[in-house]
């Protein structure tokens, strides 16, 4: 048998495709080369997404952090100091702390040439820290301010808790005192972060209000023989000497005269 024989039977000849065969493998071509492009384009989508997912990550958590101290920022512009009739925080100066604005200009033209592939210029990383940096002085600049309007709150009715003692076996006075060390613990409580609403600054004031009034209340300022007397009384006890004439008539207006008894040692 001859090479081409073997050939032959080994590799059948192929007839020529019918036209009508031509058309429907073209048909399938051409559809599968489609189904391949549009998987390039879905790969290509996701990866434009995730670039952008990923800025947009980058840019939350600053951008949150200067929004909410904006926002404290803004409530304690809005409302006055009743002793100097000012704004409790004063104007944040732009020109100490920068211009973010320009370099989020910026950062947007270069958007605008690299779309979603931005992050790899340099103006990206840039803008992260501007804010970051921003928001944390908006913070410091705001919190300073609060802390010092809180402190001159405390002054107007701030006491020495320890001098308590020398009034609270007076059912009356236990309970204002009591009451008025709940109303320090809320005081405190509230004041502690910025506020983040009028409404929020408003109970802080109500609450300064209630101590003021609480803290007339209190019987604390006595003359300085009887505080004498009240200490020594809680002390190692009192002697007959610092019960003087004033002492006697602070404890007959002021206190129980018959809590008291005279011993001898």
């Amino acid at each position: 048998m001859s090479e081409a024989s073997i050939n032959d039977v080994l590799i059948p000849g192929i007839p020529a495709n019918s036209p009508e065969e031509s058309s429907v493998f073209a048909k399938r071509s051409s559809a599968f080369k489609s189904r391949i492009e549009r998987c390039r384009q879905l790969e290509k989508a996701q990866e434009i997404r995730d670039n952008l997912l990923h800025v947009a990550s980058k840019i939350a958590i600053p951008a949150k952090n200067l929004e909410q101290n904006l926002i404290s920022y803004q409530v304690l512009r809005q409302v006055l100091d009743s002793e100097n009739s000012e704004p409790i925080v004063g104007p944040f100066d732009r020109d100490t702390f920068g211009h973010p604005k320009t370099l989020l200009e910026d950062f947007l033209q270069q958007y605008k040439t690299h779309k979603h592939d931005v992050a790899q210029q340099d103006e990206f990383p840039l803008l992260i820290q501007k804010i970051a940096s921003l928001a944390e002085d908006l913070k410091e600049h705001t919190s300073t301010a609060w802390c010092e309007y809180i402190r001159g709150l405390k002054a107007q009715w701030e006491v020495d808790q320890r001098l308590f003692s020398t009034r609270s076996h007076l059912d009356d006075e236990r309970k204002k005192q009591s009451d008025y060390i709940d109303l320090v613990t809320l005081f405190t409580n509230k004041s502690r972060s910025l506020p983040k609403t009028t409404e929020e600054f408003e109970a802080v004031l109500t609450l300064h209000k209630q101590l003021c009034q609480q803290r007339e209340a209190l019987k604390l300022e006595v003359p300085e023989d009887v505080n004498i007397f009240l200490k020594a009384v809680v002390g190692q006890g009192a002697t007959l000497e610092m019960l003087t004439e004033n002492v006697r008539t602070w404890l007959v207006e002021e206190d129980d005269l018959t809590r008291y008894r005279i011993k001898r040692l």
